[in-house]
């Protein structure tokens, strides 16, 4: 009785599974999932079907498909059709992706209308920089010849609004072994080489906590580089002298400063 009552509840499962294939991105697509209507239109592409693909793309882009916007804006522009490949790529632009910014420049250049061209060069130098976040906080392990090793934490703030991130303004403090502390403000110039690779140059000015009263403000410069990590935060890599320590080399990991505040609001 129990291997009869197993075979029937068995049998339908077998049946089934021999029967079901897998969906293909077409028929996946016809029913809603907008991933597929995607991996379609690259699939129509490859076919050579290009009006057929600007439509799957379309319905993905709608769904909200980041890579179909770019794809379908793409398509548009290698038709012509320049007032049908912005708004998707307007999209890709939102989405903070590099490639959007690209593609809205070259369609602003290709339109060359009043302006354009200026619009153009923002875009340029806003698309290394779109993806960063807006601040940060850097925890560094730093060596200085004359205090000894110590630690570094730096919060700097590079809103899009300063020349596309490219000029930054905050404020570190440092601890060394010996006892040393140093609370500095500065303002400083970024170079985007990549969206990965960017270069920093700042001037700082503050205070010597631990020096003997009557010495003047702690005044100096720093050169660096990070190493970026998109959104999430880079590894930075500096070296400096201030008053207080006249040659200090640092390594140290930056993070989206929004990460860092909600991480501390649940462990507080």
């Amino acid at each position: 009785m129990w291997r009869t009552w197993l075979m029937a509840v068995a049998a339908p499962l077998l049946v089934a599974c021999a029967t079901t294939g897998p969906v293909s991105p077409a028929s996946a697509c016809y029913a809603g999932k907008a991933y597929a209507c995607g991996q379609w239109g690259d699939e129509l592409l490859q076919q050579g079907e290009r009006d057929a693909a600007d439509l799957a793309h379309e319905r993905a882009c709608e769904e909200g498909v980041t890579s179909s916007c770019l794809t379908l804006g793409r398509l548009r522009m290698e038709k012509g059709d320049l007032d049908g490949a912005e708004p998707p790529l307007v999209k890709v632009y939102e989405a903070s992706w590099e490639e959007g910014a690209v593609a809205l420049a070259e369609l602003r250049e290709t339109r060359g209308g009043v302006g354009d061209r200026d619009i153009a060069e923002r875009l340029r130098r806003e698309a290394p920089a779109l993806d960063k976040p807006s601040f940060d906080f850097v925890f560094a392990y730093r060596a200085d010849v004359s205090n000894g090793p110590g630690t570094e934490i730096t919060l700097n703030i590079q809103p899009m609004a300063l020349y596309e991130r490219r000029l930054t303004f905050g404020a570190n403090t440092s601890f060394s072994l010996s006892g040393a502390v140093e609370l500095n403000g500065f303002a400083g110039y970024q170079h985007f080489f990549s969206s990965w690779l960017v270069t920093y140059a700042r001037v700082m000015m503050g205070a010597a906590l631990s020096a003997v009263p009557g010495q003047g403000p702690n005044v100096g410069a720093e050169l660096g580089a990070k190493l970026c990590l998109g959104s999430i935060g880079h590894l930075n890599l500096a070296a400096g002298s201030t008053r207080a320590s006249p040659g200090y080399v640092s390594v140290g990991l930056g993070l989206d400063g929004l990460l860092v505040l909600i991480a501390a609001a649940h462990i507080r």
